[in-house]
Parts: structure tokens; C-alpha cells; sequence
């Protein structure tokens, strides 16, 4: 049984690591892991052809190169939408989503995250914030990014929020593996071959970015972009400068641990372990490996959103601004949710799990969960819980999809405002700011 993809227990694991390293070292280029860690590697090295268009300023693709985030977006006309229709996703030169509600109006809301704040596969107009928008009366702003993780968005918002753009009211949505998105270097490297082959085209995005790892003591530490410039994203179709820039990244070893179920090097695999506050448990086989992977990376990127919330709690505090948390799902924890699912469902995942929501608690963040809203509505249909989701769901939501999750957060959106969305003030006092919208 080779030594550094198989040990026996977690004693040994433990033992072996500084010998096993050592022997990684002495033997690299030659050993079989390493050879099996460039053969992991290998499907991920980018084709020239693919960058050529991606930096292509006139190319009709969906993304476009950014030092800092590895990509923003363009504007994109793409069959990607309910009934295959075409879906119109255009964005401002400030860098949110067009507005089409209020457009005109001062704005004080402003929310973050990933494709599900976006709003991918609907167009302009009929994303959640629109919706919530229209029914308020007043601008919501959209500076979602398809494909930003926990940390990415943190890191747009603080731009944003310290520019002329800033907001008072600042609603930061995760959904499902955005706490893992956080700590990657490249994201890429994440996905399975039949991702990287859709990708490879007009969809390309997920090159290298900022992102956030721990340090011994369990801080975070911010890490710069390792290709910050147009130049630089031609390395990532080297696969000798892939192998030699990732064989040493502890979060690169857990993904090719969790993959193949070999440990790349026991001394990284067990550093990484102890910052995500997780027992590795039995590595006596491939499969035990790859479960301990799988766990050690959840707790490593759940630990570094605990962390980013830390510092956005208090860069609100300090800015005096006001901060909401919205908890949103994959159809698939949707589904698990309506159907009763056992907790212990190999194929379930725990997005947000109870340790990252009293973290939350305790920060005095409020936040709201989207699931109960789905679950609730599903008890009172005759449906089978796979057709409940296919009402919402086309991967991401539908244009009903995020009508659903607009009104499921209203009530406690409305409530967090101060003073309350002009549609629900009571006063008085004409609504000036409205003189052009009414008649008379």
C-alpha cells in the first residue's frame, strides 16, 4: 500500500506525515503521486483558444477579465431561459445589473453575491430585487456575480460601499457552495470534466481571483489573484506552471484528495484539517480519504465565511450601515427539504450549516432562511417534491422562481428597513420623490 495515499489510521496518518512529505520531495517528478496528481491536473489546463476569446473586448462572450476578480461580466443576450427562450442580462457602467424599477430614484439598497443574486437565467426585469423593487416602490441595485463565492462578493461589496456607489441597507444573499467558492485560488479546478467542457466556450469564467484562506490560529488572510493580468492567464495553459503552482496549495491538495482519494502530501492534508477544526478520522482506504477530504473542505470554507462575516459585521458597524443575510438553496437541498430527506442522505449537503447560522446569531446579524418558505408552500400542494422544484428551477431559479423568493423575504426585508419602503408608509406626508409618477 503506498505510503502517502493510504494509510492506515489516523495515528499513523498523524506519525507518517513528516516522513511522508520527505519522501514526496526526494522522489518528485518520479513518484506515482506525483504522477497522479499532474494526471488530475491535466484536464484543467486551459486552450489557447478559449482565453483568445474570453479577452476578446468584442467577442460575444459572457465574461470579461478583471485583475482583482478574475472576471466581471458583460452584457449577454443567452439561450439559457425558461421554455429555451433567450434571456437579456444587461449591466450599468457602475457595475450593477440595468435597473428597471425606479431607476431614477435615490437608492438605499444595495445586495451582494453570486448567481442568485444576479439573477442568471432570467433578463433584465424579472430578477428577485426587481420584483421586491416594484412591490417597494422603490431601487433596489444588483451587484450579483455569477460564480462569486462568499469571499469574492465581500470583496466587491467593500469596493462598492466605499465609493460614491455606497448604500445604507446592504443585503448579502449565500447560496449553496458559495463558502467553498471563498477559498479556492482557482476555481477551476473544482469542476468535473463535463463542466469544464461547457465552460470552455463563450461561458468561460472561474480563472484565478482573490480569495480567503486561515492562518494557524484560525484568522482569515486575504490572497491576491495568482494571474492579475491578461498576460499572466496564459500560464494556465501550461500544465508544468499548474503542477508547480498548485502541487503546494493545501486547498488544491483536498480537492485531489477528495478526487482520487490519495493524499498528496499527509503534512498538508492534516495543517489543512486542523484550520477547518475537523478530525480526519480513518484514512485507511481511497474512499475513506475522500469523505475526510470532502469534510475537511467543508469546515475549512464554513470557517472562513464565519471569518467574513466577522469583518463585514464590523465594516457596517464602522460605516454605519445596516446588513441583512439571505440564505438561499440548489433545487436539490429544495427537493431533499420537501421530500423529508434523511439528514444522513450521502448525497445531501448541509449549505448552511447550524454552527455557520448561530455564528450569525452571535455576530447579531440578522438573516433569513428561504427553505421553510419552500417547504411550507410544497404542504400545502399535491405534489410530488420533484415537481414542486421544476415550478422554480431551471438550474437556477425561473422568472417564478424569483417571484417566489422576493415575496418569501418581504415581510422580514420590510420590517429590517427604517423607515419603511415607501409603499408601506402610512403618514401623511405627500410622497414628493413620486410627483412625475403621479397624475395631477
Amino acid at each position: 500500500m503506498d505510503q502517502l495515499g493510504k494509510v492506515r489510521t489516523r495515528r499513523e496518518f498523524l506519525g507518517a506525515a513528516p516522513v511522508a512529505f520527505a519522501a514526496f520531495h526526494a522522489v518528485a517528478g518520479s513518484s506515482s503521486v506525483e504522477e497522479q496528481f499532474r494526471d488530475w491536473i491535466r484536464p484543467h489546463v486551459v486552450k489557447p483558444d478559449t482565453l483568445k476569446m474570453f479577452l476578446d473586448p468584442k467577442a460575444k462572450v459572457w465574461a470579461r477579465f478583471d485583475p482583482t476578480f478574475g472576471y466581471l461580466l458583460r452584457n449577454s443576450f443567452v439561450r439559457d431561459g425558461v421554455d429555451g427562450c433567450h434571456t437579456l442580462a444587461r449591466y450599468e457602467s457602475t457595475g450593477q445589473r440595468m435597473q428597471v424599477n425606479f431607476r431614477d430614484q435615490p437608492c438605499r439598497i444595495h445586495t451582494y453575491g453570486d448567481s442568485f443574486t444576479q439573477g442568471h437565467q432570467v433578463s433584465d426585469g424579472e430578477t428577485w430585487q426587481e420584483v421586491l423593487a416594484a412591490h417597494f416602490c422603490e431601487p433596489i441595485r444588483n451587484f450579483g456575480i455569477g460564480g462569486f463565492g462568499v469571499y469574492q462578493a465581500y470583496r466587491r461589496l467593500l469596493m462598492n460601499e466605499q465609493s460614491e456607489m455606497s448604500a445604507k441597507n446592504l443585503i448579502f444573499n449565500i447560496w449553496g457552495d458559495d463558502h467553498w467558492r471563498s477559498v479556492y485560488a482557482w476555481r477551476w479546478l473544482a469542476f468535473p470534466q463535463n463542466v469544464l467542457d461547457s465552460m470552455a466556450g463563450a461561458m468561460f469564467h472561474a480563472n484565478p481571483w482573490v480569495h480567503g484562506r486561515l492562518d494557524d490560529a484560525g484568522d482569515l488572510v486575504d490572497k491576491p489573484n495568482l494571474c492579475p493580468t491578461e498576460q499572466s492567464l496564459e500560464q494556465l495553459c501550461d500544465l508544468d506552471f499548474i503542477v508547480e503552482t498548485f502541487r503546494t496549495d493545501e486547498i488544491a491538495q483536498v480537492l485531489f484528495a477528495e478526487r482520487t482519494g490519495t493524499l498528496a502530501d499527509p503534512t498538508t492534508f492534516a495543517s489543512t484539517a486542523r484550520r477547518a477544526g475537523v478530525d480526519p478520522g480513518d484514512l485507511s482506504s481511497a474512499a475513506a480519504i475522500q469523505k475526510a477530504a470532502n469534510r475537511v473542505l467543508q469546515g475549512y470554507a464554513v470557517r472562513v465565511g464565519m471569518k467574513v462575516m466577522e469583518r463585514l459585521k464590523r465594516f457596517c458597524s464602522e460605516q454605519d450601515k445596516n446588513l441583512i443575510v439571505l440564505l438561499s438553496y440548489p433545487a436539490g437541498a429544495v427537493w431533499h427539504g420537501c421530500a423529508r430527506g434523511s439528514p444522513d442522505d450521502p448525497h445531501h449537503v448541509d449549505w448552511h450549516p447550524q454552527i455557520f447560522r448561530q455564528h450569525l446569531d452571535q455576530l447579531g446579524i440578522p438573516w433569513i432562511d428561504s427553505l421553510p418558505a419552500h417547504v411550507a408552500e410544497f404542504d400545502s400542494f399535491k405534489l410530488s417534491a420533484q415537481d414542486y422544484v421544476d415550478r422554480y428551477y431551471i438550474g437556477h431559479y425561473n422568472p417564478t422562481g424569483n417571484h417566489f423568493f422576493a415575496y418569501a423575504i418581504k415581510d422580514r426585508v420590510r420590517d429590517w428597513l427604517s423607515p419603511p419602503p415607501p409603499a408601506y408608509q402610512h403618514g401623511d406626508e405627500p410622497l414628493i420623490r413620486f410627483k412625475e409618477y403621479l397624475p395631477g
